[in-house]
């Protein structure tokens, strides 16, 4: 659907917290796609955490069932968790992050770890005695809650990658190159162990008492102890893949997890190992218990539950295939598509996202639709996808070529463009029913299109390509950007324009192009895809999950903190919703932008002695009501009020009565229902011109002619002139009722023929022609 941008804007202050933008939320996978690096449920309950890339926390209270996620201010990789119990609870990560709750993870508490190396996992015995452990030997202490950590020497230099104490005194860390150490006194002091065997990294700890351990390593390794710690020896796991971490529940029965989808289990202290099917092909990073269930986490957003430990199910629902595009309407309905023919569509926010057939099997790249109902997606060989029944079913549709195709853009009025390699433009005047090819000029890569209406447009493409039309495609001019980076996306919002491309590049115009400014962004990524929620609001997504934001047209950017790790290609916006896609099915929404109305029109004019006001919008959310304000002599005021209809939007009509001969300039004033203010656009109608027009009766006439003049406080002659322009009659009328008749007697007019009536006063004249008969 063509863009409709946001006339009525919340006006914000020119500074904000990120906290207050950080909205995005999670449609695709459920819950959310990120790797995910560690897991534990706290010791004889339900409720635990799983955390990963990007600053995820994942939170269950029925243990593991579902997962709903938590948020920080952190985009951190978090590598470690260690639940105390239901309440109380530490996170550790990269950049020497550690976050400590006290209330089931309602709120996360920054803590000074005393470090800004990268911390690789924690373990608590109670809610004051933990210790967490990094790269190069590094192992911090604390024994009040967090309050200060400590560091401890370990006498090595190794990574260490797992630590876990089974009293306050009596603790093992173990890491790279075979690395075992052990303390016996909290911690202050670390012991170096000699495991047998080759030499591999060990990556997992798990002790069911102060006797019974294991640890697991790289090439499938895996070890016990019946000691404490104090000697170690192998066991056959069976396989040769990474293990990561393993859990027990008791002296015999314990499950390793590992690369490629490895699940291990044994029955026997670990003696024997045997395999488990999980399903997936992606690393399994943590594994942890609640009760007699058991919870696999992994790459990718991977979750795998297990009730009876042989069986697992996969907890994560939801394509992860890559997702290129979304197109969505104001009532947030929506469309993604991406590789392998992927579409998945949803009916509303909030409402779950459906895989549908296409029919195709070629990666799609952009998708658009109209009203709701026509939907045209492209790609790959130059496919055409359309659907009429709002994605329900699809076909293809010739004319694409077999060059790849890579932005869409349709216009309301059925109209619309697609544009791809090797300068490839297409066109189609009925809804993206037939296409034909449109000369660009160019033999360049082509990516990004955005028309304001049926005849003015731009594309951008790569060397820094920029096409302009002002004709509906049927000739195009280069305009320079001064830019040789890939260009990817552009927003035409009548002579404004903002492009974004490689390496975190973006440009603005204010004159249609004729001149581009570039604009400073803090980020050097590429960024893939630009859309503009509102007046001065633009977004832009791109690599590494990067969102950035600007409310003054790119003066000022932010990075928004939406948790997304992933690559962004795609995203669209309307009803101050943003939608984004990506990498692994990466879909998110953000309600949070400036939203009271969407307005599709706004005009005024002159009608009779008054001015009609109308506009119409297409959806209302979180909205009370309009006020229609006026200006005269540069004050505003209050006209009239109209309460809100609703998400169905609708139209709206005023006239303006007053003495108009001035000229007024009218907006809307939006109030939210949560009291924010905003205004649109002026509209300015001019004065309204002495009116001088007056009737003349019957036509023709066989006798006298009639005249009727409507109300003004100027002074006014009637003059009448033969079709030589000779004066033969000439009144000045009495203006003192509010409608007066003039009779012109059939002697006035010497002859048969046509005679010129002028009526005019000092502010102007009328005119009218009268036809006489003999």
């Amino acid at each position: 659907m063509k863009s409709l941008f946001l006339v009525i804007a919340v006006f914000l202050t020119s500074t904000f917290a990120p906290l207050l933008r950080a909205q995005w939320q999670w449609c695709n996978p459920v819950p959310q796609s990120n790797d995910l690096w560690n897991t534990m449920f706290a010791p004889n309950s339900g409720t635990g955490w799983a955390v990963g890339g990007a600053g995820m926390i994942l939170k269950s209270v029925n243990a593991g069932t579902s997962w709903q996620p938590q948020t920080t201010l952190r985009e951190d990789f978090f590598r470690g968790v260690c639940a105390v119990d239901a309440q109380v609870a530490w996170i550790v990560g990269d950049n020497g992050v550690v976050l400590r709750t006290v209330d089931g993870g309602a709120s996360w508490q920054s803590q000074n770890s005393g470090t800004t190396a990268g911390i690789n996992v924690i373990h608590a015995v109670s809610a004051s005695s933990a210790w967490f452990v990094g790269d190069s030997g590094m192992l911090h202490a604390t024994t009040d809650g967090g309050v200060t950590w400590i560091s401890r020497s370990t006498g090595t230099t190794n990574n260490l990658n797992a630590v876990f104490f089974t009293g306050a005194m009596n603790g093992v860390a173990v890491g790279s190159a075979n690395t075992i150490i052990r303390s016996t006194d909290g911690g202050v002091t670390w012991s170096p162990v000699y495991p047998p065997g080759m030499n591999s990294d060990l990556l997992g700890l798990f002790f069911i008492n102060a006797q019974y351990g294991w640890a697991s390593g790289t090439g499938g390794r895996i070890l016990r102890t019946t000691n404490g710690g104090q000697s170690w020896q192998g066991t056959n796991s069976g396989t040769s893949q990474d293990i990561n971490r393993l859990v027990f529940i008791d002296t015999q029965n314990g499950w390793a997890a590992g690369e490629g989808g490895t699940l291990l289990r044994t029955t026997n202290g670990g003696s024997l190992w045997t395999p488990v099917n999980s399903g997936t092909v992606n690393g399994l990073e943590g594994i942890a218990v609640s009760g007699s269930t058991v919870i696999a986490v992994g790459l990718f957003g991977d979750i795998l539950r297990s009730s009876n430990g042989s069986t697992f199910t996969m907890v994560t629902v939801g394509t992860r295939s890559t997702l290129n595009a979304v197109s969505t309407t104001p009532s947030h309905k929506a469309w993604a598509v991406g590789s392998d023919g992927t579409i998945i569509t949803t009916n509303g926010l909030g409402q779950p996202w459906q895989q549908v057939a296409s029919g195709s099997i070629a990666s799609l790249f952009a998708v658009d639709n109209i009203g709701g109902s026509t939907v045209v997606a492209c790609g790959n060989g130059g496919v055409i996808l359309r659907s009429t029944n709002a994605g329900t079913s699809w076909s293809q549709v010739a004319g694409g070529g077999t060059v790849a195709l890579n932005g869409i853009d349709l216009l309301d009025n059925g109209i619309g463009y697609i544009v791809g390699g090797s300068g490839r433009v297409l066109k189609t005047t009925n809804g993206g029913a037939g296409w034909y090819t449109v000369a660009s000029g160019t033999l360049q890569p082509l990516f990004g299109v955005h028309f304001t209406d049926a005849d003015n447009g731009t594309i951008v493409g790569a060397g820094g390509t920029i096409l302009s039309t002002t004709n509906g495609g049927y000739t195009w001019s280069s305009q320079q950007g001064w830019t040789q980076d890939a260009l990817f996306s552009v927003i035409r919002d009548g002579s404004d324009g903002m492009i974004c491309g490689d390496g975190g590049e973006a440009i603005f115009t204010t004159d249609g192009g004729v001149h581009w400014t570039s604009l400073i962004l803090p980020t050097t990524v590429p960024l893939f895809r630009l859309v503009h929620p509102s007046p001065n609001e633009y977004a832009a997504v791109g690599e590494a999950g990067v969102i950035m934001r600007t409310s003054d047209n790119g003066q000022t950017w932010v990075r928004e903190i939406s948790h997304a790790m992933h690559t962004m290609y795609g995203a669209d916006a309307h009803g101050g919703v943003v939608y984004a896609v990506g990498d692994v099915g990466q879909l998110l929404y953000n309600a949070s932008y400036p939203y009271p109305v969407e307005l599709l029109s706004f005009t005024g004019r002159h009608e009779g002695d008054c001015v009609r006001i109308e506009w119409e919008t297409l959806a209302e959310t979180a909205h009370f009501g309009t006020e229609l304000q006026r200006a005269i002599q540069g004050e505003w005021a209050s006209a009239a009020f109209f309460p809100t209809r609703g998400l169905s939007g609708g139209r709206y009509a005023w006239r303006d009565c007053d003495d108009l001969r001035e000229l007024r300039r009218y907006r809307l004033k939006s109030i939210g229902t949560n009291g924010e203010i905003s205004f649109s656009r002026e509209l300015v109608v001019p004065a309204l011109p002495s009116h001088l027009d007056f009737d003349a009766w019957p036509q023709p006439s066989g006798g006298d002619v009639h005249i009727r003049l409507r109300e003004t406080t100027e002074e006014t002659e009637l003059t009448v002139l033969d079709a030589l322009g000779r004066i033969v009659h000439k009144v000045s009328p009495d203006r003192t009722a509010a409608l007066e008749s003039v009779n012109i007697p059939a002697s006035a007019f010497p002859s048969a023929g046509v005679y010129t009536l002028i009526l005019h006063s000092a502010a102007g004249a009328s005119v009218k022609h009268v036809v006489v008969l003999r």
